[in-house]
């Protein structure tokens, strides 16, 4: 299998069954599905997706899904959007906050008002 078609698989294994939800999930169980090695694992995101690393990647994932929760179920608690996309509490907060300078209460709020 080509690399760019074994990493279209990965991809879209990870986003349709939403393995990215998993909060225990770990490099080496993707690496064990697809039966590769964490070099070609590695090899394959660096070279696809977007330059990001796999914890950025299922981060970003999880981010994604996160803001669609935040933004389309304003009554969900944040520990429930946090475990619903694979993240502790604290994780949501500190990932969100990077990337909307906001906490996700924060976020959210301004997006209700």
């Amino acid at each position: 299998m080509l690399d760019l078609e074994l990493f279209e698989l990965i991809d879209h294994t990870i986003r349709n069954e939403r393995i990215y939800a998993n909060i225990n999930l770990m490099r080496s169980d993707v690496m064990r599905l697809f039966a590769i090695s964490r070099h070609r694992l590695n090899e394959l995101f660096t070279n696809y997706a977007d330059g990001k690393s796999f914890p950025q990647y299922i981060n970003d994932l999880r981010l994604n899904e996160a803001h669609e929760l935040l933004l389309t179920h304003p009554e969900m608690p944040i520990l429930e959007v946090a475990r619903q996309v694979g993240l502790t509490p604290p994780n949501l907060c500190r990932l969100f906050k990077q990337r909307y300078g906001l906490a996700p209460s924060q976020y959210r709020e301004s997006k209700v008002e």
